[in-house]
């Protein structure tokens, strides 16, 4: 592994309980990759961006990460509980959670990157509103803004497209195509063929 490289696995295997989803599985995630995994339902796409989040650990084999690597997440719209009564704009802030000890409160300039992020992502006037009161596109924004805000050497989105309108959906490939040139970003995908051909795009097949 060199300074660049910012996670190496070798030979990495994964299960849920008895259940073996990936075997034997290498690869290494650079600086300017953009890289697309597809696969079969029950392939382990999922299980493998959460092992790249730092959720799971593998069953054998061994990753590596980079030191000072600092990740965003953008999991499964489905996965996520919006009854729960949070505004957009504690939601973007609370991924911010990664750049300060935990015991300690947000600061000020937390709060400004966190105010820079929603204006980025159009969510300005939003900022105030319930998460159960906004619309796909716009949770899926917010999700975004929330990965995004703490300047991650990786993105991790799980099928950010999926229930998407064409006009959200274009937006998410239009940030997904400036974000590009900022991160190393892996995306799960079921619909690869849609996403943007950008600089440095690579596929993992599962």
């Amino acid at each position: 592994m060199n300074d660049r490289t910012l996670i190496t696995l070798r030979d990495i295997s994964l299960a849920y309980g008895r259940r073996q989803v990936l075997t034997g599985f290498s690869a290494i995630v650079e600086p300017d990759d953009f890289i697309v995994v597809t696969g079969a339902n029950g392939s382990g796409k999922t299980t493998l961006l959460r092992l790249l989040a730092g959720l799971f650990r593998p069953v054998e084999g061994e990753v590596m990460r980079r030191a000072g690597l600092v990740t965003g997440y953008l999991p499964q719209r489905r996965d996520i509980d919006r009854s729960f009564p949070v505004t957009v704009s504690q939601v973007v802030l609370s991924g911010l959670h990664c750049r300060k000890p935990w015991w300690k409160p947000f600061t000020a300039a937390h709060r400004r990157q966190a105010a820079d992020t929603l204006a980025a992502f159009g969510l300005s006037a939003l900022a105030g509103r319930s998460v159960d009161r906004l619309s796909g596109g716009q949770w899926q924004r917010t999700l975004l803004a929330r990965a995004l805000v703490s300047r991650p050497h990786l993105l991790l989105l799980d099928e950010p497209d999926t229930h998407l309108d064409a006009t959200s959906r274009d937006d998410l490939y239009r940030y997904l195509v400036e974000w590009s040139r900022q991160c190393a970003v892996v995306v799960v995908s079921h619909n690869a063929d849609a996403l943007p051909a950008v600089p440095g795009r690579r596929e993992w097949r599962l």
